[in-house]
C-alpha cells in the first residue's frame, strides 16, 4: 500500500536531529524548539538560559538542576520518551511499514528499506482538531469512572470475602469445640469401660490364683498325713 507520507530523505534524518532530548518548556509553549539545559523540580519545567533568567527572578527559592545532573531529570516534567536501543535519543520517528517508533539512529540500522517513515511531530499537527482528540477527554473520564467502579466493586468484594473467611473460622472453631467436647466424653466413657473390664479380669484372676493356693495347701496337707502315717 503506497504512503501517504514522503519517503525519510537526508535532509529529514539531519532535521530529526534537532529534536532535543529536553526542549525547554516556556519556548514550546510559544512554539519555540529550544534545547532546555536546566530543569526545575518545583516547577516540573525544563528551562533554556534565557528563560532561566526570568525564572530565578520569580522564584528564587526553587531548586534548579543543570545538565550535570540530567540523570536527575528522567521521569519528570514534559521529557520526550527515550529510545530503549539508543539511549538517551528520543522517540521522534514513526515507521509505518513496522508499525513502530524509532530514533534517527534506528532508521539506517532497521529501516533502512522502509518507504513510509515520517516525523512524530508532522503527524501530530492538527490532531487538536481532530473529533477523536476532542472527545478523548470525555472518554478518559468514562474510563476512570469505570474503573472506579471496578475498583469499588473489587472493594466489596474484598471485604466480603474478610467476612465470609472470618464466619467460616468461627463456624470452624465452633465444630472443634464440638468435637473435642465428644471427644472427651467418649475417652471418658471407654476409660470407664476398660476400667470395669479390667477389674472383673483382675477379679477372675485373682479367685483363680487364690484357688491355686487353696489347691496347694489341700496337697500339703494330704502329703503330710501321708508321710506321718508311714511312720
Amino acid at each position: 500500500m503506497a504512503s501517504k507520507h514522503k519517503p525519510l530523505t537526508n535532509s529529514l534524518i539531519n532535521a530529526s536531529d534537532e529534536i532535543h532530548d529536553y526542549s525547554c518548556s516556556v519556548c514550546k509553549d510559544n512554539n519555540l524548539n529550544i534545547e532546555a539545559k536546566y530543569f526545575c523540580g518545583d516547577c516540573s519545567k525544563y528551562y533554556c538560559d534565557k528563560c532561566l533568567i526570568f525564572h530565578a527572578k520569580i522564584h528564587q527559592r526553587h531548586v534548579v538542576l543543570g545538565r550535570k545532573y540530567v540523570a536527575k531529570w528522567m521521569g519528570h516534567g514534559d521529557a520526550l520518551v527515550t529510545c530503549d536501543l539508543h539511549p538517551p535519543k528520543v522517540l521522534e520517528l514513526l515507521c509505518e511499514d513496522h508499525a513502530e517508533l524509532c530514533c534517527s539512529h534506528c532508521v539506517p540500522l532497521n529501516h533502512r528499506m522502509c518507504g513510509s517513515i515520517s516525523l512524530i511531530s508532522d503527524l501530530a499537527k492538527g490532531i487538536h482538531k481532530m473529533t477523536d482528540f476532542k472527545q478523548l477527554p470525555a472518554n478518559v473520564t468514562h474510563v476512570g469512572a469505570r474503573l472506579n467502579q471496578v475498583s469499588e466493586a473489587r472493594k466489596k468484594n474484598q471485604n466480603s470475602l474478610k467476612t465470609s473467611g472470618s464466619s467460616i473460622l468461627t463456624k470452624i472453631k465452633s465444630l472443634r469445640f464440638s468435637l473435642n467436647k465428644v471427644l472427651d466424653e467418649l475417652k471418658k466413657r471407654t476409660v470407664e469401660q476398660m476400667d470395669s473390664v479390667l477389674a472383673d479380669l483382675n477379679e477372675s484372676l485373682q479367685k483363680d490364683i487364690d484357688h491355686c493356693d487353696l489347691l496347694q495347701d489341700q496337697l500339703k496337707a494330704l502329703l503330710d498325713t501321708v508321710e506321718y502315717q508311714e511312720k
